[in-house]
């Protein structure tokens, strides 16, 4: 009875990490850089990867295709997996460098135990996890660990397993690759030196990880997160990869499918190609694309036969029917200007910076003196929005609107008519984000957001500044009379009719860059990769 009642209060004191109970394990979902692939589990269902810094990939065995990773949206707490091991019993154990978690559906309610309950030095890597028929087995700092397959609770500690475990794989291979490699065809263009593998671009890349199952079929992971499947029948290795190229996603855009980039950093960076329908991506690097510079992306447009990524001084040309790409650079009169914002205006394409806003042809790629540059210069141009001939200007020094029918720029509380009970917000500067339904363009600064009607043009109040703690919004969009608007404090979803919002702000969310709704779902790009919420 004892025993019961300590294990009991044990179970109650296992810290459990989810987003929140009133959700679906993947109504949130995060998608990021995976970096290489560490272990390799196998399920009746899934191949699980455990990935450098993408959490736990899910490669469905039948359809040969990714579906939504288990990441910190799931409540794992690190996205960092050194081993995972999927159990007979269902439960599927990962280690990461705070610790081992494990999960009983292997999606999400995750129990979470430290290193210290563990025994195991804070410094060490959790290597490699298995079972014995009645253990969790898990290799660590030279010793092997015997867990309850049940609670988690450590039973022994030894330097060697003293009964059979099957193990999954480890997360760094030391084994003969020769022996394996000699007898399989790489496809899709890869070849092999026999103890690496070569990219079909000629660059070298290690196998980190290498799994072969009870009826010996071969998995291979490599430090690029590439997945290899063997058919034993064919001899073959069939490349697979879900990743991103970048995880800091600075914009969103696309209809059906998505391209996303962002800011530059460590390893590997570039723009992702992202099909949501298919799980889909596909990179295109900038160290193994032709014409394509290293540069940091603040902002897409996709037009008709080209899309334009805006970077520092810089747009990335990508022409959708030839397939190539080009970097086009600009000597703007203000050196290094982000590109901060792309919209298409008729035979032009303008460009928001935070230097001053510019006018490109769309056929010649070159700069038009256009009379309103002189305007905006050395203006901090935040963002921009078309409605039939005008184009909305949101800026540092405040809300403009410029008329392309008769040529004049007008100030915000200059244009159109104001309801009684409207009163143009007393700072009028730092509009920071502007979003549009059918009927209405939204603007936002730091008192407020305020919408624009298009059919009576009239301005009225959307937003409370009290709604989001009157902080700076960073993006906004908006679904019918839902508004989205990301602050620092988190994302909050505002319904403007009933007057009732929600306030997200789990830490897997990040700083919100951008948003993008499609269907049921927010995409945001995020500091912590892209995100999707199934919200309705």
């Amino acid at each position: 009875m004892i025993c019961r009642i300590i294990l009991y209060l044990f179970l109650l004191s296992l810290p459990k990490a989810q987003p929140d109970l009133k959700f679906h394990p993947f109504d949130w979902v995060q998608y990021r850089k995976t970096g290489g692939i560490n272990s390799i589990s196998i399920s009746d269902r899934y191949a699980f990867l455990g990935s450098e810094n993408g959490g736990i990939l899910r490669f469905n065995l039948f359809s040969e295709r990714f579906e939504e990773p288990i990441t910190t949206a799931q409540g794992l707490r690190s996205n960092s997996i050194s081993s995972v091991h999927y159990a007979s019993n269902g439960y599927l154990w990962v280690g990461t460098p705070l610790g081992v978690e494990y999960s009983n559906n292997s999606e999400g309610d995750w129990n979470f135990i430290n290193k210290r309950n563990l025994k195991i030095p804070f410094n060490a890597v959790i290597e490699q996890i298995g079972e014995s028929d009645q253990d969790i087995w898990i290799r660590s700092n030279g010793s092997v660990y015997r867990l309850d397959r049940i609670t988690g609770i450590v039973l022994d500690i030894m330097s060697f397993p003293n009964q059979s475990v099957s193990w999954s794989s480890q997360n760094r291979y030391f084994g003969d690759n020769s022996s394996i490699l000699t007898k399989y065809s790489l496809l899709d263009g890869w070849i092999s030196d026999f103890s690496s593998l070569i990219h079909p671009n000629g660059r070298q890349i290690n196998i980190t990880t290498m799994f072969i199952t009870n009826l010996g079929e071969i998995w291979i992971g490599a430090e690029n997160g590439y997945l290899f499947r063997g058919n034993n029948t064919m001899q073959t290795l069939s490349p697979f990869q879900f990743s991103l190229a970048g995880t800091d996603i600075q914009y969103i855009e696309g209809i059906n499918s998505l391209w996303l980039a962002g800011r530059k950093e460590n390893g590997y960076n570039g723009i992702t190609y992202f099909d949501p329908l298919s799980m889909d991506t596909q990179m295109y690097l900038f160290d193994d694309t032709i014409n394509m510079d290293i540069t940091s992306i603040f902002s897409i447009i996709e037009m008709k036969n080209e899309i334009w990524f805006g970077g520092n001084d810089v747009i990335l040309r990508y022409n959708k029917k030839d397939n190539y790409w080009k970097t086009e650079t600009y000597n703007l009169p203000n050196l290094y200007s982000e590109i901060t914002t792309l919209v298409e205006f008729h035979d032009n394409v303008w460009l928001g910076t935070d230097r001053g806003l510019y006018v490109l042809n769309k056929k010649n790629k070159n700069l038009i003196d256009h009379e309103i540059i002189k305007s905006f210069s050395n203006m901090l141009i935040f963002d921009l929005y078309i409605y039939d001939n005008l184009v909305f200007i949101a800026t540092e020094v405040g809300l403009f609107i410029y008329d392309n029918n008769n040529n004049r720029i007008y100030e915000g509380k200059n244009f159109g008519y104001n309801d009684s009970e409207f009163i143009f917000p007393i700072r009028n500067t730092d509009y920071t984000a502007l979003a549009s339904n059918k009927r209405n363009i939204f603007a936002a600064n730091q008192s407020g957001v305020i919408s624009f009607n298009f059919r009576t043009r009239k301005w009225s109040n959307a937003v409370d500044a009290s709604i989001f703690g009157g902080l700076q919004i960073k993006s906004m969009v908006t679904d019918k009379e839902i508004i989205f608007v990301s602050t620092i404090a988190g994302l909050i979803k505002y319904d403007m009719r009933k007057n009732l919002m929600d306030i997200y702000n789990y830490p897997f969310i990040g700083q919100v860059h951008h948003m993008y709704i499609k269907g049921r779902k927010l995409w945001l790009g995020t500091s912590e990769g892209l995100i999707s919420f199934r919200f309705k």
